[in-house]
This record gives structure tokens, sequence and C-alpha cells, in this order.
């Protein structure tokens, strides 16, 4: 496992247990606040992974053209 699919891991794991803390412990605005912010980073966090998984399969085949 790369390091950056760890960082990846610990970011959507962090955001996961931020939208279910945020929907069990808060209520009203501050629940919403922290489950947007909570969605929104497990988001960014898979669609990060995404990115660098492609990165390092474009860098694959770019290895194995020459």
């Amino acid at each position: 496992m790369k390091l950056p699919m760890v960082w990846v891991f610990l970011m959507l794991s962090v955001f996961v247990i931020m939208f279910f803390v945020a929907a069990v412990s808060f209520q009203g605005m501050k629940s919403s606040l922290f489950q947007i912010i909570g969605f929104s980073g497990m988001i960014f966090s898979l669609l990060y992974g995404l990115l660098t998984t492609e990165n390092d399969g474009d860098k694959e085949r770019n290895k194995q053209e020459y």
C-alpha cells in the first residue's frame, strides 16, 4: 500500500466519524454544519483516492510504452 492511499483511508475515516458523531451528539445548526463538513470531506477523500490511483496508473502505462 502506498503512502497516499494511507492518507486517503485516514481522511475518509475521520470524516465518516465526524459525520456520524454530528448526527448523534449535536442538534440543530451544529449538527447540520458538521454533517455537511463530514460529507464534503468524504467526497473529497474518495475523489483524491481516485485521482491518486489514476495518476499511478498513467505513470505505469507511460513506463510500459517506452
